[in-house]
């Protein structure tokens, strides 16, 4: 029932079932989803605003954050979310105190970029090792240094704002420890679970989140709607702007009711059932890169019954010869697959993978600059989805093993868009005749 399932694709070698390895950056969706978007569009608008509690209900009791403890707000997406919070803080005066806000190298933009921006407020990053995961120790010595022991005088670290599952490096990282310490300095958890919730069971409550964010279209639902979680009396906007949020988040019914039921179809699968199969499609493909010398994987390089719960299915490689756009190139051009390639806008965390020190990185920046067409290398992600499987994955892997310049001499990029357009003009004629 997947909308697009089974769709060929034009390849240097003839039509070929089109493999999505791209879930990352979006989740492609399902009729029932479809066909419930539909169905609320042909509702009068009175019905329209009964919905909106509804797929609040289905949000609180998916994610395990009880609506008595936590407002839930519509938004566009993640970003727009994870914004608002960072709003929300400005509107905090608190004169006696110089506020500050614990990143990681690990974020998103869109969980990086707001907290640099907040003024009176300082942005302070937190490291991660070379597998995507937050040093624990550091984070309890850094917020006891700020908010304990104040040896960076009136210094306080208010928020600390971290990924629930890296969307570069695919670690979940340990969020109910994670909690554990930051509340026990006096400051709040924010948790961008946009490529947690769809993957992997998410609880609020457990984990005692104060802020949690994440995107519809990452999971199995139409673009255009996210969701904020707050724990009540945490948004300290003004009534009127409020109402502002509020009124535009529940302007796209279609897209809110879709994500309702996105997500009860996702519970009636089971969480436990889904992170555990994507665990299988991980171990494989991880196993089988592991036999490819030209390839060098980043992150956890393989799953065993000890780190089971710390990997999703996010595996980002580079090939040691070729750029990642022409891998990522290959693999679409001969086998149909659609990959990701760049930095994932995790630009900080992917610098740090590849061991990009400050002077080569102001030289990057430099030339980024004279030269704006010009794109930093990145890395080349898969990220799976709950309709991937393990031949997909076999036929990727084996893609791999030809496109190693040393067996098989690759076909140049413009003769392969010359090829792939031919293709497409040949398809198009016959579908116009048939």
């Amino acid at each position: 029932m997947l909308i697009g399932y089974n769709k060929t694709v034009p390849t240097t070698t003839g039509n070929k079932a089109f493999i999505n390895f791209d879930n990352g950056a979006s989740t492609p969706t399902f009729i029932p989803i479809w066909n419930t978007v539909w169905n609320v569009w042909q509702q009068p608008e009175i019905l329209h605003k009964e919905m909106i509690p509804e797929v609040k209900t289905i949000c609180s009791k998916f994610l395990n954050a009880p609506e008595s403890i936590y407002d839930i707000l519509f938004t566009s997406n993640t970003t727009e979310a994870i914004n608002l919070v960072a709003e929300n803080l400005s509107f905090a005066e608190n004169k006696e105190i110089e506020p500050v806000v614990l990143n990681t190298y690990l974020e998103h933009n869109s969980n990086e970029l707001p907290w640099r921006n907040i003024s009176g407020h300082k942005h302070l990053p937190l490291s991660v090792d070379s597998d995507g995961f937050i040093n624990l120790p550091e984070l309890e010595a850094t917020l006891k240094a700020y908010n304990k022991d104040c040896i960076y005088g009136k210094q306080r670290i208010i928020m600390v704002a971290v990924t629930g599952a890296s969307n570069v490096m695919g670690s979940y990282n340990n969020l109910e420890e994670i909690s554990r310490i930051a509340h026990h300095y006096k400051a709040q958890l924010l948790v961008d679970a946009a490529q947690m919730v769809a993957h992997k069971k998410t609880d609020v409550l457990l984990c005692n989140i104060d802020y949690l964010a994440f995107s519809a279209h990452k999971t199995y639902a139409p673009f255009g709607t996210g969701v904020l979680l707050a724990k009540k009396e945490l948004l300290n906007f003004p009534q009127s702007i409020k109402q502002q949020i509020i009124q535009s988040g529940e302007a796209n019914v279609g897209g809110i009711a879709a994500l309702g039921k996105a997500l009860l179809l996702l519970e009636k699968i089971g969480m436990h059932t889904i992170s555990s199969y994507e665990k299988l499609l991980t171990s494989h493909v991880l196993n089988g890169l592991a036999k490819n010398e030209n390839i060098s994987v980043f992150g956890l390089k393989q799953i065993d019954a000890s780190i089971t719960e710390n990997k999703g299915g996010v595996i980002v490689f580079i090939a040691k010869n070729a750029l990642p756009s022409k891998t990522a190139n290959q693999l679409a051009f001969n086998e149909g697959i659609g990959v990701r390639y760049g930095c994932h806008c995790a630009h900080i965390m992917v610098k740090k993978i590849h061991n990009i020190g400050p002077g080569l990185e102001k030289f990057q920046g430099l030339i980024t600059r004279l030269f704006p067409k010009v794109k930093l290398p990145g890395v080349v992600r898969i990220s799976f989805g709950i309709y991937n499987t393990i031949t997909e994955v076999d036929t990727f892997l084996e893609s791999l093993e030809e496109s190693n310049i040393s067996k098989k001499e690759i076909i140049n990029k413009a003769t392969n868009k010359k090829q792939i357009i031919e293709l497409i003009k040949q398809e198009t004629i016959k579908k116009i005749f048939n």
